[in-house]
C-alpha cells in the first residue's frame, strides 16, 4: 500500500523519506502538477559557496567581456567578423572562407575534446612542416630566410621561457657570457624567469632602469654576446620603452667592443603584423621601431585577444653556435612541428599542438588592416562621444588607446561611472588618463561614454561632468 500511495502522489518525489502524513496532504491538496523547488542550501554549504562562487565567475566574465570584448572569452565571434571583412571587403573566394569556417568549427571540437570522428589530426600534416606556409607567417611577422624559426607556445611566459633556455644553452656551449638586458617596464615574467638563472655560470641577467645609465656600470668584453629586450606596448601602460634611450644602450654596448642583439616583447600586438600598426602609436617613432624590428634578434607576440593561437615566438638563429649544426632526424621529432629545433629540444615546455586556425595566419595582412579598421572606427565614435568643450587628447597606443583629460577630477567621475559596468585599468602615476582597449565587439564602451556626458546635464547628477 505505501508504494503505491507513493506512485500515486509523483513519480518524481522520493518518497522512502517522506512522511506519511505529508503524502496523504500532497495527495488530498490539489491535483496539479507539483514543481518541485530545488533544496535550500545552508548557509556554508558547498552549494551555496558554488553559487556564489559561479556568480562572481559570470561577474567577471561580464567585465572581460565589456572591456576587451567577445575574443578574450570566445574567440568564434571575431572570426565571425573576420571571415565576412574577407569576403566582403577583400573579396576573398567563397571556398576559401568556406575552409576557414570549417578549420574554425574543428579547433573548436578540438578544444572541447571531439569525437574520434570529428577531431582533426594535425600530427601527419603540422603546418609549420610545410614551407610555403612557414615561409609565409615568417615574412609577414618577422622576416623570412633559412636561419629563422618560430614556434608556438601556450603564453607568453612559456615562450620567453623558452628563449631563455636557448640563451643558457648558447651560453654553456660557447663558455663564455650571455647577458641579458632587461629594462624596468619589462614585463615581470622576464624578471620571474631569470630568478631561476641566478646560479648560472654563464646566464646573466642585468636588470636596467628607463632613462638611466646603469648600463655603463656594466663590465663588457670584445665580442660579448648581449640581449637588449625592447617592450613594443607594456601589459599595463601600453607604452613602448623609450626609444632613444633604448638606442643610446646598443650605443653603450657597441662601443664597449661587444655584440648586442634585440629581442622585441610584441605580446600585446596579437597576430596583427606590428610594422603595420606602428603609425597607430604615439609614443615612439615609427621609422625608429620598424628598423628595430627589421634587424631584431627575436620576437614574440601573443594572440590572446585574438583567435586562440597562444603565442607565437620567432628567432634568427644565425648568430647561436647551438643551432649552427642541425642533425637530421627521424620518427616523432620531424612529424611533430618544430622538433628538431634546439629552441624545442633545450625548451623547459614543448610546443602546443597545432590548432586548426593556424590557417587564418595566411591572411595576416588583411587582419591587421581589418583590426586597424576598428580601432580607428572606435577611436571616430568616441570622439563624437565627448563634447568640443571637454579639454582631452586621444593618445593611440595600439592596441590600447589612452584618453587623456586635462582635468584630473572629469577623468575620476568617468572612471568611477564605467568601472561597475567595464573592466578598466588604471594608473596612480597618471589619474587623469582613461586607457581602453578597442576591439571589434566591444564599441558599446563609446555608447556609454556619450552617456556619461549627455545624461548629467539633463537630470542633475551630481557625479557627471556639467558640476565640475
Amino acid at each position: 500500500m505505501w508504494s503505491v500511495l507513493c506512485l500515486a502522489v509523483d513519480s518524481r518525489l522520493r518518497l522512502s523519506q517522506t512522511p506519511v502524513s505529508a503524502v496523504v496532504g500532497l495527495a488530498a491538496a490539489t491535483t496539479a502538477p507539483l514543481a518541485v523547488a530545488p533544496p535550500a542550501a545552508k548557509p556554508g554549504s558547498r552549494i551555496e559557496l558554488c553559487r556564489t562562487l559561479f556568480d562572481r565567475f559570470a561577474q567577471g566574465q561580464e567585465l572581460l567581456r565589456r572591456n576587451h570584448g567577445v575574443p578574450v572569452l570566445n574567440q568564434q565571434a571575431v572570426l565571425d567578423i573576420f571571415i565576412t571583412y574577407l569576403s566582403v571587403q577583400c573579396r576573398v573566394p567563397a571556398e576559401v572562407t568556406e575552409m576557414l569556417q570549417r578549420m574554425r568549427a574543428g579547433s573548436l571540437m578540438n578544444n572541447a575534446g571531439g569525437t574520434t570522428g570529428g577531431r582533426l589530426q594535425l600530427s601527419n600534416a603540422c603546418l609549420i612542416k610545410e614551407p610555403a606556409f612557414f615561409d609565409s607567417v615568417c615574412n609577414d611577422f618577422f622576416r623570412s630566410g633559412p636561419t629563422c624559426h618560430f614556434e608556438l607556445f601556450p603564453s607568453t611566459t612559456k615562450s620567453i621561457e623558452a628563449f631563455v633556455s636557448l640563451l643558457a644553452v648558447e651560453a654553456e656551449q660557447r663558455e663564455r657570457p650571455i647577458r641579458l638586458l632587461v629594462p624596468s617596464d619589462a614585463h615581470y615574467c622576464w624578471r620571474n624567469i631569470m630568478n631561476s638563472y641566478e646560479t648560472h655560470p654563464y646566464l646573466h641577467h642585468c636588470p636596467v632602469a628607463v632613462g638611466s645609465d646603469d648600463a655603463h656600470g656594466l663590465r663588457l668584453r670584445d665580442g660579448d654576446f648581449v640581449v637588449a629586450v625592447f617592450t613594443l606596448a607594456n601589459t599595463v601602460s601600453g607604452r613602448a620603452t623609450e626609444l632613444a634611450w633604448f638606442q643610446g644602450l646598443l650605443g653603450h654596448v657597441s662601443a664597449q667592443g661587444a655584440t648586442p642583439h634585440v629581442f622585441v616583447d610584441a605580446a600585446l600586438s596579437g597576430c596583427v603584423m606590428s610594422r603595420e600598426v606602428l603609425d597607430l602609436r604615439a609614443d615612439a617613432p615609427p621609422d625608429g621601431v620598424a628598423a628595430l624590428l627589421s634587424s631584431a634578434f627575436g620576437l614574440v607576440q601573443s594572440s590572446f585577444k585574438d583567435f586562440g593561437l597562444s603565442s607565437l615566438l620567432f628567432v634568427d638563429d644565425a648568430p647561436l653556435e647551438c643551432c649552427a649544426e642541425r642533425a637530421a632526424e627521424t620518427g616523432l621529432a620531424v612529424t611533430v612541428a618544430g622538433g628538431a629545433h634546439p629552441l624545442i629540444k633545450h625548451a623547459p615546455v614543448t610546443s602546443i599542438p597545432e590548432s586548426p586556425t593556424l590557417g587564418f595566419l595566411l591572411f595576416a595582412r588583411e587582419y591587421t588592416a581589418f583590426r586597424r579598421r576598428c580601432f580607428n572606427t572606435f577611436a571616430q565614435r568616441l570622439e563624437s562621444a565627448i563634447p568640443e568643450e571637454v579639454e582631452y587628447q586621444l593618445r593611440p597606443l595600439f592596441p590600447l588607446l589612452h584618453v587623456e583629460f586635462a582635468s584630473e577630477e572629469l577623468a575620476a567621475r568617468l572612471t568611477a561611472a564605467l568601472v561597475k559596468t567595464y573592466s578598466l585599468i588604471t594608473i596612480d602615476a597618471e589619474p587623469n588618463v582613461l586607457r581602453l582597449w578597442p576591439t571589434p565587439t566591444n564599441h558599446d564602451v563609446a555608447d556609454a561614454i556619450a552617456d556619461f556626458f549627455e545624461g548629467g546635464d539633463r537630470e542633475g547628477q551630481s557625479d557627471s561632468y556639467w558640476d565640475i
